[in-house]
């Protein structure tokens, strides 16, 4: 990863005093007032912001992110999407990687461009495998008729490149599986897809195993479902997100059974996914849960509960 570089800094006057801002981050003061005037920068700010991003020091750079994206969690009133796209060329890796993860509700139609750039050059295999799963939601744009988007044929040589190639990151090969999952009515897509059932590494299948659900085509379902009664966690819990996005209800009874499953992961994604689907057969198996006293997850058994009662007949919801 080359050292960014910078434009000239702004007059001061047209950065709102953001220097006393910065100094305090640099020093390791988070406090509320320093991190909320980094919300909805201005073009003066951010150029003043990015020529400034290097004088703050590594760890206090990676701890802002992390502070600003848990104050965006908690309330909408800010938006620091712009202090992301400044990190997106941090010299650091894990901060790369943590501003693609902030950036998962930015719709600007840039970024598709930038993180196909970032799979291509990007140094490290954890990046690019963000970028290629950042890519889903362009993808899914795609796949729905955008035009705005990166070319479909583009995407799908650039991805069925990296998935064939054996000498490619196991990681980023899986995250470019599920992303080109969303292209399900392309028979290449199938055939990918049975290309990464087959590879020798797991982490591989397991991309391959989701991908199948973002095709949204119920003709893997018997696959998924014996992916469910793998003795691999990983897979299973694969299984479940995919049965999730295909909405079937001939995988209600598998993830019934997923729900007391010895992995936390699996059980999670189990029960988000009985609530997806919903209908009587995934109420009564989740009712069937939250009854158990030594059921170990009882708010997200009554959160898939209450979302799965939305797809019952009123006359029905009756325990």
């Amino acid at each position: 990863m080359t050292t960014p570089t910078f434009p000239e800094l702004p007059p001061s006057g047209e950065t709102g005093n953001l220097a006393p801002t910065i100094d305090a981050i640099a020093g390791g003061e988070f406090s509320r007032s320093r991190l909320t005037a980094l919300s909805d920068l201005d073009r003066a700010r951010v150029a003043y912001l990015r020529q400034r991003w290097l004088d703050i020091p590594e760890t206090e750079r990676h701890a802002l992110l992390l502070a600003l994206a848990e104050l965006a969690d908690d309330s909408l009133d800010f938006n620091f999407n712009r202090v992301y796209r400044i990190a997106l060329d941090d010299p650091n890796p894990v901060i790369r990687q943590l501003a693609i993860g902030d950036l998962w509700e930015d719709e600007g139609g840039d970024l598709p461009a930038k993180y196909v750039h970032m799979l291509q050059e990007d140094q490290s295999d954890d990046v690019r495998a963000a970028a290629a799963d950042a890519l889903s939601t362009a993808c899914d744009a795609i796949a729905a008729g955008d035009t705005s988007t990166p070319n479909k044929e583009s995407i799908i040589e650039l991805f069925s490149n990296l998935i064939q190639d054996p000498t490619e990151s196991p990681v980023v090969r899986r995250r470019c599986l599920g992303a080109i999952g969303a292209f399900g009515a392309d028979p290449r897509i199938t055939d990918l897809i049975l290309l990464g059932l087959d590879d020798e590494d797991q982490t591989v299948v397991a991309g391959a195993v989701f991908a199948m659900g973002r095709t949204s085509s119920d003709k893997w379902m018997p696959e998924l479902l014996e992916f469910m009664q793998s003795e691999d966690a990983e897979l299973r819990y694969e299984a479940a997100r995919a049965a999730m996005l295909l909405g079937e209800a001939d995988a209600v009874p598998e993830l019934a059974q997923l729900i007391y499953d010895p992995d936390a992961e699996v059980r999670a994604a189990a029960l988000a996914a009985l609530g997806t689907i919903g209908g009587p057969a995934a109420v009564r198996a989740l009712r069937q849960a939250g009854e158990d006293d030594e059921f170990e997850e009882p708010e997200i058994v009554e959160e898939a509960l209450d979302a799965a009662m939305l797809s019952v007949n009123p006359l029905d919801r009756q325990p």
